[in-house]
Order: structure tokens, then sequence, then C-alpha cells
């Protein structure tokens, strides 16, 4: 009982980050979870437990699907095309990992979703630090920890699509 009342209290507390959440903010909380979740799969298929890896690959092509659907190509041109580009390259591979448990492409897609995370939260802090006319101030975005696998690349580090 007292589990149950905790995750209520946890859904009502991520109900109200969504609701007070910018746009940016929004990204930001696609990339957390899509990383988190594809880490419980990548556990899973360490653990060989079919479910985990099934439910957890399930729930990061869900995020991945829905930052692709969230793409203005109007306003984004070439950096929603190549997104979009990414995006799909992402999902085709999380089918593969999942289908053949291939620990190799679902650790390349976490390494893919850290890298666009991270460039997510210096626009959201780069945006935070500017001044802004006629709107509420946001919060500092703050990076949740932990949520990169040890062999995630450094900032510097140019990543190699190509498999």
């Amino acid at each position: 009982m007292a589990s149950n009342l905790n995750l209520q209290q946890q859904n009502k507390y991520l109900e109200a980050q969504v609701k007070t959440a910018s746009p940016i903010q929004l990204v930001c909380m696609l990339y957390d979870g899509a990383i988190k979740f594809a880490n419980f799969a990548l556990a899973g298929i360490k653990e060989k437990n079919i479910e985990k890896k099934t439910v957890n690959i399930v729930k990061t092509e869900k995020i991945i699907n829905e930052l692709r659907i969230s793409l203005n190509f109007e306003k984004g041109g070439e950096i929603s095309t190549n997104l979009d580009k990414l995006y799909d390259f992402m999902y085709t591979y999380l089918i593969d990992a999942n289908a053949n448990e291939d620990v190799a492409k679902l650790e390349h897609v976490i390494r893919i979703l850290s890298m666009l995370r991270e460039s997510w939260y210096a626009i959201a802090n780069k945006q935070t630090a500017a001044p802004q006319s006629q709107q509420a101030p946001l919060e500092t975005v703050k990076k949740p920890p932990q949520l990169q696998p040890a062999n995630a690349p450094k900032a510097n580090e140019r990543l190699d699509l190509a498999c």
C-alpha cells in the first residue's frame, strides 16, 4: 500500500513537471526517459530477461516516435531533416536490438540519445541565461545524474553512425 501511494505521488509530481515545462524542457524530459528505458532494456538483455528488454525497448521506441512527430520542418529546416533521419536510424536499430538481443546496437542508440540530450540541455540552459521578453524566466534545467552508460562519448568526441 505504501509503495502504491509513493507511485501516485511520483506520478502527480511528474504530471506537474510536464504541465509547467517549456517545450525545450519537455524535449529534455523525453530524452531522459528514452535513455533511462534504453538502459533498462540493455540490462534486460544482459540479464536474459526478455520481458524487461522488450517492454523497455518499446517504451524507447514510443519516445523516439514522439520526438519525431514533434519535429517542425518549416522552422527547423535542415536540422529537423537530420533529426528525422537520426530518429529513423535509432528506431531501426531498436527493432534490430529487440529482435536479435543486439547489445551493440542498443548501446549505439544510447550514445546517440546521450549526445542529442546534451545538446538540448545546452540549448535549454543557454535560453535560461538569455533575457526573455514577456516570458517568465525558465528555471535552469538540471541534468539528472547517471543516465548515460559508462562508455558514453565525451562532449568533444565525434559519433560514427556507420555500422
